[in-house]
């Protein structure tokens, strides 16, 4: 068995790293490092830009959901074909789930009676987020 002196190793490790093929070894090798680094950060910043893009999707999606609904039945009280009149206590008028396309999507409107008013509540949910439509109706 070849023994090796470390005093030996140290002079050609010195000597590979002097000349130009070393230097090149190690430009490589810093190099390399860099890309590395920046392919983790740029995969880290992709990720963290999809999840909060998602969260503002479903915030969106609620929000039209319950603006939608809320208007449509806003202008069947406006033009006289849903009467408030007959309502004297709190009324569920609509309630769905199950929406295509949109996860965990439901949306229920109601009617609120309060003192001297009522109040139109339109209640959108998809995925985690939550969107509530108001309108308030004087007698």
């Amino acid at each position: 068995m070849k023994r090796i002196r470390r005093d030996n190793l140290i002079k050609r490790t010195a000597s590979i790293l002097g000349n130009n093929e070393g230097a090149s070894l190690v430009l490589v090798a810093i190099l390399a490092i860099v890309v590395l680094t920046a392919v983790v950060i740029l995969r880290v910043t992709t990720s963290t830009f999809m999840a909060s893009a998602n969260r503002q999707l479903n915030q969106d999606q609620a929000y039209e959901l319950a603006a939608s609904l809320g208007s449509s039945i806003d202008e069947l009280i406006a033009d006289g074909k849903y009467s408030l009149d007959d309502i004297d206590s709190d009324k569920t008028i609509y309630s769905h789930s199950g929406f295509s396309g949109l996860p965990n999507a439901s949306v229920e409107a109601m009617i609120d009676v309060e003192p001297d008013v009522k109040v139109l509540r339109v209640t959108a949910k998809v995925g985690k987020a939550q969107y509530v439509y108001t309108k308030e109706y004087l007698p």
